[in-house]
């Protein structure tokens, strides 16, 4: 079995990684696996158990956005391996990936910078008054540009060691993935990172 880490702020280069590696691994099936918490890496043991017949690639995006105990929990994965799956992992910020994981993988760093964590958008955000935070997720309109924002969220809050917010955060990421809707989930988001004060 391999497994690859895909490291890099570009999206579109990390997805461009993706599609070389299951060239190459002559793989025929592509799983994407949504992992942030330790519920999410029992779901996938019980989804790999079954025996795969042709070779498959669970894709994890943003792995380093993953909780410190879903991360051990997936560790298994990657200790145990299963005859015909490859794991493809890809992260803004491999400091935030466990040295474990990392290790068992193939780490791929990507170039480009159309996310780039922790810009001034994200500083400015912050530290705003509840009023300017809605006028800045307001102008926010498109799916991909929202997932990004959060993304940007999480790392700056990691950044900065703040895990205030960070399952409110999470939460409004999956739902963001899931095909939520774009104004609804990031206005849900801002009245409770408000009640957290």
């Amino acid at each position: 079995m391999h497994s690859f880490l895909i490291v890099g702020n570009s999206e579109e280069a990390k997805k461009t990684q993706i599609d070389k590696i299951t060239l190459s691994e002559k793989v025929i099936k592509k799983i994407p696996f949504l992992l942030q918490k330790i519920e999410d890496s029992r779901n996938l043991r019980g989804i790999i158990k079954f025996e795969f017949n042709e070779k498959c690639a669970i894709v994890i995006e943003n792995i380093d956005n993953a909780t410190t105990e879903a991360l051990n929990a997936f560790l298994k994965n990657l200790e145990e391996p299963n005859k015909n799956i490859i794991y493809i992992l890809t992260a803004t910020n491999i400091n935030n990936v466990i040295p474990t994981i990392t290790s068992r993988c193939e780490v791929i760093k990507v170039q480009g910078t159309n996310n780039k964590p922790g810009d001034k958008n994200i500083k400015r955000f912050i530290n705003s008054n509840l009023n300017d935070k809605f006028e800045i997720i307001g102008k926010i309109k498109e799916r991909t540009e929202a997932i990004i924002f959060v993304e940007n969220l999480i790392f700056y809050e990691k950044e900065r060691k703040n895990y205030t917010n960070l399952e409110d955060y999470l939460n409004t990421l999956k739902n963001l993935k899931l095909n939520g809707n774009v104004s609804l989930q990031l206005t849900n988001l801002l009245v409770k990172m408000n009640s957290h004060g």
